[in-house]
Formats: structure tokens, sequence, C-alpha cells
């Protein structure tokens, strides 16, 4: 029983760290635990090169029927039709299931290969003799899985995007895709001053609160690795203005702000993957340039029936320049396959970028936009 055991252990070990470790397979052998070279894509797709000592040996794709890196990534040796001749290269294998995706890279080519079972293996190029594109070859090919059509009409010619639609399609999974998104958008924004600096006299006597103003603007959101984060980035514009009062027996203050801004959030986005009505959250960084900036405080003295007006600021109380960070969340809506709208609230805070200029901000923003 013991030396069953030992033999059991003997030929378990190499099937457990098989997958692992670098290895190649030829018809009638596997060679585990061996040191590949990873020559690129181009070389890869023509040779198995592996280091023995000083050395290094090549195998062609009649040679070895399989080979695969510590990373996870495998290669295959098939026969495919280029030009008008076949030849045997090697397939890197991107999904693995009940469909299979391949990629290979020649000189000049780079093309996808989808088999299916024992039944089909067929090349998905970019663009094929029929002036076909690829989105309307995959339609074809799942139609007998309804749920990722729509994915099919985004996704793109690359092996994270095809990787996830044939993984989907393994699974008839319906989900939202991940694609290129761009659109524009409109807020109303309540933006509140907080006074820091401590060169600006009188501020301390006013009630700063939140004022509203109009914003409109247009993004981009860009999926991280084909996933549901995504870099969201915007310019937006806006404009508020402001006017304060204090008075007492000897004297009357006025405030007045005027602020035309160019905002630029730049963001990292969360979406669940639900389907039809979808929330997300945003955080990230924030710069503004106001371009206008306007701003003057009035004091009025009284003595003596005489009534003294002079300006007390010799700059703007808020930076030209301002950075800050934002949090936010929303609810975006499908209004088919590729547009939708959202609606979104988010909170900012603001920090004067200016040596002399410490005034901080506060910016409550709720819009609504629609990507095309």
């Amino acid at each position: 029983m013991k030396h069953l055991y030992i033999i059991f252990l003997i030929t378990l070990l190499p099937i457990l760290s098989f997958g692992q470790s670098e290895y190649f397979s030829t018809d009638s052998s596997t060679s585990v635990g061996i040191k590949l070279i990873d020559g690129g894509d181009l070389i890869n797709s023509r040779l198995c090169q592996v280091k023995k000592g000083d050395k290094v040996i090549q195998y062609s794709p009649y040679e070895v029927k399989e080979y695969g890196f510590k990373d996870g990534r495998v290669y295959i040796s098939k026969e495919i039709q280029i030009a008008d001749s076949s030849k045997r290269v090697f397939l890197e294998r991107l999904q693995k299931g009940n469909t299979t995706l391949y990629y290979y890279k020649g000189k000049g080519i780079k093309t996808y290969y989808i088999q299916r079972d024992s039944t089909l293996f067929v090349e998905l190029p970019k663009q094929n003799a029929a002036t076909e594109n690829y989105s309307r070859q995959l339609l074809n090919l799942t139609k007998n899985c309804p749920n990722v059509s729509d994915a099919c009409k985004l996704v793109g010619y690359n092996k994270k995007s095809l990787s996830k639609l044939i993984t989907r399609y393994n699974k008839c999974e319906l989900k939202p895709f991940p694609h290129f998104k761009y659109g524009i958008l409109v807020g109303y924004e309540f933006l509140k001053v907080i006074p820091y600096s401590e060169q600006i006299d009188n501020l301390e006597y006013f009630d700063f609160k939140y004022d509203g103003g109009f914003s409109i603007g247009m993004f981009l959101d860009n999926p991280i690795l084909v996933s549901d984060f995504s870099l969201h980035t915007e310019i937006n514009f806006s404009k508020h203005g402001y006017s304060y009062n204090y008075n007492s027996s000897s004297e009357d203050l006025d405030l007045i702000i005027n602020i035309s801004s160019f905002r630029i959030p730049i963001l990292i986005r969360y979406s669940i993957p639900k389907n039809n009505i979808r929330p997300y959250f945003n955080t990230g960084a924030i710069f503004s340039y106001n371009i206008s900036n306007e701003n003057a405080l009035y004091k009025a003295s009284f003595s003596n029936d005489i009534i003294e007006i002079s300006n007390q600021l010799e700059e703007s109380i808020i930076s030209d320049n301002e950075i800050g960070y934002v949090l936010g969340c929303g609810l975006e809506y499908n209004l088919d396959f590729k547009k939708s709208v959202f609606f979104e609230i988010r909170f900012s805070k603001q920090y004067g970028i200016s040596d002399d200029i410490q005034n901080n901000n506060s910016i409550i923003n709720i819009s609504s936009g629609i990507n095309f």
C-alpha cells in the first residue's frame, strides 16, 4: 500500500504543477518545469523556444503540439489558411470552453480564430473578402445566444475585448458590455466659498452659503482593461455670482464675487454590471481654471455725517487655479445597446494653488447627460 501511495504522488505532482510551470507537449510526451523563452507574439507563433543550460532549442509547430508559459498563456499548434496555402502555426489560446478563441500574429497579419467543439474552426478577420466586418460575423456565430447580440456590436478587435465576449457567450450571460462612451451633460451646481486665508480682513463677518449656477460640458468614458472600471474625464463650464452684506452702526461691508470657470475632473468610475438601470460610483481629482475671477469688498465707514467708501481687496480672494478631489454616484439608464442617459450627484472640495490665496471652496453638483 505504501508503494502504491508513493507511485500515486509521483504521478500526481507533475499534473498538479502543470498549470503553474512552463511546459511543452509533443504527440508522445510532456515536459514540465522547463524554461521557455518569450519571443513576443510574432516569434511565439512560429517557434517554441526552450532554454537548456546555455543553449536555446527551437521547436516548430510540426514538432510541438502545445506549450505554455507560467503566466497562463498557452499556444496550440494548428493548421490555418494564409492566402492560398495552408500553414501550421502556434495560435495563442485566449479563451477555452465550448467555444474557444485563438489569436495569431504573423508578418503583416493580426487575426483571430474561433473554434466550437470539433464542428467549427473559422477565422475572424477584422474585415473579410465579402466586406463583412468582425461584428457581423460574431452576430452570425453567436445567434444561438441572443444575450450577447448587443455585445457583438460593441466588442473591440483586440484580445481583452474579444476574450470577454467569448467568455460571456460560453455562459450565454446577459450583462452590459464595457465600451467607449462620449457625450454631453448639463447640471446645476452649488458652490460655497470657505474662508481660510488670514491675510484678508473682514471675511469673518460674512455667512458664506451655497450659491447655485448652471454648468454645461462634455465627457469621455473609456473602460479600463474591458472591465466595469473606467477612466472618466470631463470639461465643464460654469458661472457663479455672489453678493454678501454686513452692517453695523459704524460701517457697512459688501462683498461681490463673480466667477466663470472651466473644470476638468479626472475620475475612476465603477459601474455595477446591471442591465437597463446601472448604479455607478466616481472618485478622483478635479482641476479648475477661473477664466473670470472678479472680487470686490467695499467698506463704507460713517463718521460725522461723512461716508467713506473703499475697496478692501488688492487681489482676488479665490485663486485663479484650483485643485481638489471629487466623490459622486449616479444611475445610468440604457436607451439602446449603445446610447444611455445618466443622472448624478457629486461633491468636490477645491484648494487654491496660489501661495498668497488660500481660500477654498466646496461644490455640490447635480447633473444629467447622454452618451452617443
